[in-house]
């Protein structure tokens, strides 16, 4: 009975520390992930004039961040007349990630809230 135990601490504490851990294949695609954050917020910024880039979500949250994680992205100052244009140049910027672009006026409160507690400045 106590080798049972024994053995079931020892995997509890296995399986503790594999949570924790993030294997290095994700490590990359986080770092890739975050590369692409930064270059599509200079792209909206020299392209399409934009006040403001945040990013939010799962990219600020190792912990949460998976291989299908996307990359959120809070922009203020998109114009209408430019969101066509700047969405084709998001969605085709890099094949391997999916963008969102989050508009302050058109988004549920409740996200908005999210990127302006939990968002960081590109």
């Amino acid at each position: 009975m106590l080798q049972q135990q024994t053995r079931r601490e020892k995997h509890m504490k296995w399986l503790r520390h594999s949570l924790t851990r993030t294997s290095p294949i994700l490590e990359d695609r986080l770092s890739r992930a975050k590369k692409t954050a930064h270059q599509v917020a200079r792209l909206l910024k020299e392209n399409y004039d934009v006040n403001r880039v945040r990013l939010f979500g799962s990219l600020l949250h190792p912990d949460q961040f998976h291989a299908d994680s996307d990359v959120d992205l809070a922009v203020e100052g998109l114009t209408m007349a430019n969101y066509w244009d700047a969405l084709a140049d998001v969605l085709f910027f890099d094949s391997e990630f999916i963008i969102d672009l989050v508009d302050p006026e058109t988004c549920p409160s409740a996200i908005w809230d999210i990127v302006e507690r939990e968002g960081v400045d590109l």
